[in-house]
Order: structure tokens, then C-alpha cells, then sequence
């Protein structure tokens, strides 16, 4: 998901409730969403932060999630994690830049350092917060805990004092598509965002939520595993390609759906090249006209196409 959801606009989206994969939320967790993603940017001048994106999709999730809980906990908030899940979140896994899922990254002083873009084992979990820890104190951060009382999710004392910053209001139709979202009203939120599109027409940010909402939709009960399996046992079913494309893209796996779709289309006949294009063309809003992929892979379907 190296920003397939488009040009992040960081706007207010009320936080989700629960949290992601099964399990209580951690003592030391921040589940984030577009209102507080700035804000926990800012704290990781003063506390070191894990940061998991990720989705219920994947195979595994719930233990390394209840690894990562249980690890950040016994630190006593000398660290926190923050996880975003990119299917209620996408924008945000957007705008981190993702590009696998589940994909782990250290945010430290506002600075961004991979870990890992796969399964960590739980088992690792232990040593790897050890290391952490010891780079957050070399940061000149303090790890006793102390400094872990003002969180992304607006509990600090700035917000107490009034001197935090309003974040900016989405216009009203937008506020209500990404609540839908999150409340997991897909319908509901692909009606606002057309009403929003009919008064703005040439809003890039709704053409890609819509797009989203769309792929959403299509993916709403697919299961990976025996999507790839349909599609590996059954090279010419149409369907069966477009769906783990679909699949592919709501994982991160731009250039995956992308060049799987552009496959399609040697020697296809006419009803084929129409329904990948039309899937092609909803994936690049969905990618947005800036993500850097998306240019050639147009350039691509014209040649296969003309």
C-alpha cells in the first residue's frame, strides 16, 4: 500500500472504537486514525513508538498483535504501540507509505525506521522491544515511563491547556462517508461520497474514497487463500483474477494487481480487454493520480489495448 489510497489530506475522522485483530488493547496502545496520526507524529519526540499496520485479513495476525500487546505492556510505557488497520484506515496506511501487510515500522522523534514487512515470530517480540528500548535511550528519550502520558489520542496536557491545534473540518458529506466506513456502512458511505461528487465533481480525494468504498464492496467477503487457490486452478476465469487483483490491492500488492490485470489483457478478446480496463481504471483512482505507479501501468494498458 505504498499510497494506494491516494494524496493523504490529514482530516478529522472520529476514532474508531475496539481495536484491531482479537484481544484486549494494551495498556501502552493507540489505535490510529486520520484525526490522530499528526498528533502521534509529534509524540514520538518523547516516546518511542511501535507502529503496526495491518489488517484482520491476515493469517497470523491475532498472535503477533497479542506478542506485541503483552511486550509493549511489560516496558511499563518506556514504548507504546500504535496499530492501523488498512482496511478501516486505508488512507492512513496510505500515507505511511505501506507496502506490505502486516508491515512494522519504529517511529522515533518523527522519523520513520522499517522493521519488518512480514510476520515478526512471537518469540522475537522480546528482544526486539529490548532493542528498542536501548535506541530510544540512546535517542536521549526517557524509558522509565514517565513521559508516556500524553497520547496520540488527545489525553495530553496541551489539550488540557486548550494549545493543542483544531484539526481542519472534512467538508460535511466526506465527514459522513468516512464515519460509514468506519462504522463498516459501506452503502452508506458510497451514497455520500456520489452526493459529494455530484456537488465536486473533480474532487480527486472522493473519486479515490469512492473507489475504495468499491473495492471494499468487492472484496467484503472474500477469503484470500481460496481466492489465490480459485485463481491458480482456473487461469481463465475472469472473475477469478479480478477478485484476487482486488484482493492484492486492498493488501498493499499495488504493482501485484496492477501487472496481473495488465497479463490479462494478451490476446484477450474484446469482452475481456473491457472488463479489465474498467477494473484497471477504477484501481488507478483508487491508487490516485500521484502514486508513481500508476503512470506507467496507464501507459501499459494503452499499449496493450491500441
Amino acid at each position: 500500500m505504498t499510497d494506494p489510497y491516494g494524496v493523504i489530506d490529514l482530516a478529522s475522522l472520529k476514532k474508531p472504537e475496539g481495536s484491531e485483530g482479537a484481544g484486549t488493547v494494551g495498556e501502552h496502545e493507540v489505535t490510529v486514525d486520520e484525526a490522530n496520526l499528526e498528533q502521534m507524529i509529534q509524540d514520538s519526540a518523547s516516546v518511542a513508538t511501535l507502529l503496526l499496520v495491518t489488517s484482520s485479513r491476515v493469517p497470523g495476525i491475532d498472535e503477533l498483535l497479542g506478542a506485541l500487546r503483552s511486550g509493549v505492556d511489560a516496558k511499563g510505557g518506556a514504548l507504546r504501540l500504535a496499530v492501523v488497520d488498512a482496511d478501516t484506515q486505508p488512507r492512513v496506511a496510505g500515507a505511511l507509505r505501506v507496502q506490505q501487510l502486516p508491515t512494522l515500522m519504529l517511529l522515533l522523534q518523527g522519523q520513520l525506521q522499517p522493521i519488518a514487512e512480514s510476520m515478526v515470530p512471537a518469540d522475537q517480540i522480546p528482544g526486539l522491544l529490548d532493542q528498542i528500548v536501548q535506541v530510544a535511550q540512546q535517542t536521549g528519550l526517557d524509558v522509565s515511563g514517565a513521559g508516556d502520558g500524553q497520547g496520540a489520542d488527545g489525553a495530553g496536557a496541551d489539550d488540557a491547556d486548550g494549545g493543542a491545534p483544531a484539526q481542519p473540518e472534512l467538508p460535511p458529506l466526506l465527514q459522513t462517508a468516512y464515519d460509514a466506513i468506519e462504522a463498516g456502512d459501506l452503502s452508506g458511505a458510497q451514497t455520500a461520497f456520489e452526493e459529494h461528487l455530484n456537488q465536486n465533481p473533480a474532487d480527486a480525494e472522493a473519486k479515490a474514497g469512492l473507489a475504495t468504498v468499491h473495492l471494499m464492496e468487492r472484496t467484503r467477503d472474500a477469503q484470500l487463500d481460496a481466492a489465490r487457490q480459485a485463481a491458480a486452478d482456473a487461469p481463465q476465469d475472469l472473475d477469478a483474477q479480478l477478485l484476487v487483483a482486488d484482493l492484492d490491492m486492498l493488501g498493499g500488492h499495488v504493482d501485484d494487481a496492477f501487472g496481473r490485470l495488465l497479463d490479462l489483457l494478451r490476446g484477450a478478446d474484446q469482452d475481456t480487454k473491457d472488463r479489465v480496463r474498467a477494473r484497471l481504471l477504477d484501481l488507478f483512482e483508487v491508487a490516485g493520480p500521484e502514486d508513481p505507479r500508476v503512470g506507467p501501468a496507464r501507459k501499459r494498458l494503452a499499449n496493450l489495448l491500441f
